[in-house]
């Protein structure tokens, strides 16, 4: 059978032997025909607070944080919703503010805010950048009990409200994105961030885990320390439709939401398969290997220990983090990129550690541009952590020549989304 899969802004085709194919982990999509009614719905309906516009008042200064390129939530489609239901309470324009939550990603561009926020309210509102690195503009308000140092963007934190929007996804250490996401990591300090992220390793850091999980409860705690108000959050299609927005408290409105992802996004598997083609589901969960990384990981809930992930993921941008380069580029085997987190934990080695753990117990195969395919047979060859292929067919005939001809299949469209949850031997 020939399946067709999400690259980039395209697709790429696989010849998939049938009797091979023991399951396909899609999501059971949710239509997105009503996405105006579920913002408004969700404004006039709360979670865990007073409607918005009994919340503020004239002459009261609100930021509003977004995500950045890396993720698909649709502000533009969002935010004339939050802004009239402000308008409504007497707050102008010239109060809001738009900060993009950057956490340690770059800098958006002018074309990136385009598209994120639409030119018609960039035009109006004022936009910032955050810059986790900027000391001058970072201010510490406190520590939390796990010792997590907070500094957050000063100019976030002089605002009288601050409201999150951003879109709910399986996190493979903090359970979830959304809900405090949008503060921490999303406009703290480089060295926040570093010290949250450092507990990926701990008991129940874990995709689709919440309670328990020493990140998210963390960033809740860091969030609310900070004076964070209010969410509004929505759980996407693949399509990348509105399927549900929930507005209100960051944990309250946070969770309501998260039972719709997981009646999407976690589907459950009988048992692992020797080969698993996983596709990030293109732009821009594959903007880079840094945030591809993220299918790699659920895919390896579906791999039986010894088998093969064959991902998809264009990676124009590259590995698309320096300190990831860094730690990808210096070391010679798997085992050293561990035993260096051990050491000393950095974020973006966060992430070559992820890699490398996976690496230890099945094959990476990557189907990628030709950005990070050079990478991949030049300064990474060799190294055990990661083969590129020209084709996915190619991919495919490699690990059918390793596993034999009988090899089980297990076809992910939309890694970067779906957790596979095993009811089966494993």
């Amino acid at each position: 059978m020939r399946v067709r899969l999400k690259y980039g802004k395209g697709a790429l085709e696989v010849e998939i032997p049938e009797g091979n194919l023991i399951s396909t982990l899609k999501p059971n999509d949710l239509p997105a025909d009503r996405e105006v009614e579920e913002v408004r719905g969700a404004l006039e309906n709360p979670l865990g607070h007073k409607r918005l516009r009994d919340l503020v008042g004239r002459g009261m200064k609100v930021a509003l944080l977004v995500s950045d390129i890396t993720r698909p939530c649709p502000s533009h489609k969002v935010l004339p919703h939050v802004i009239d239901e402000l308008r409504m309470a007497g707050i102008e324009d010239g109060d809001m503010t738009i900060f993009f939550a950057n956490g340690m990603h770059r800098a958006q561009t002018i074309e990136d805010m385009n598209k994120l926020v639409g030119p018609a309210i960039l035009g109006r509102i004022r936009a910032v950048n955050h810059d986790s690195k900027d000391e001058a503009n970072l201010e510490y308000v406190g520590r939390t009990r796990r010792g997590t140092e907070v500094s957050v963007n000063k100019e976030v934190l002089d605002h009288d409200f601050i409201i999150g929007i951003a879109n709910i996804d399986i996190h493979y250490f903090a359970g979830y994105s959304g809900g405090a996401k949008s503060l921490l990591p999303g406009v703290s300090s480089f060295e926040t961030i570093r010290q949250n992220h450092s507990m990926m390793t701990l008991h129940r850091a874990e995709p689709g885990v919440v309670d328990g999980n020493p990140v998210r409860e963390d960033i809740e705690e860091g969030a609310r320390m900070a004076g964070m108000d209010y969410i509004v959050n929505v759980v996407l299609n693949e399509g990348k439709g509105i399927v549900q927005a929930v507005a209100g408290d960051f944990v309250e409105a946070h969770r309501a939401a998260i039972r719709t992802n997981d009646l999407m996004y976690k589907v459950p598997i009988e048992r692992r398969a020797d080969i698993v083609i996983a596709s990030a589901g293109g732009f821009p969960k594959d903007i880079n290997l840094y945030q591809a990384q993220k299918a790699l990981d659920n895919a390896s809930y579906a791999v039986r220990d010894g088998g093969t992930i064959i991902l998809l993921a264009e990676c124009p941008e590259g590995l698309g983090d320096e300190v990831f380069e860094e730690w990808m580029m210096e070391v010679s085997c798997p085992d050293d990129i561990i035993e260096r987190l051990k050491a000393g934990f950095a974020l973006g080695g966060h992430k070559a550690f992820a890699i490398a753990r996976l690496a230890k117990r099945a094959r990476i195969l990557v189907v990628s541009g030709p950005e990070l395919r050079g990478i991949l047979e030049g300064d990474l060859s060799g190294k055990g952590l990661m083969e590129p292929a020209e084709t996915v067919d190619e991919a495919l005939k490699r690990a059918l020549d390793s596993h034999g001809r009988d090899a089980s299949i297990i076809l992910m469209p939309y890694a970067g989304s779906t957790l596979p949850s095993p009811i089966g031997p494993n």
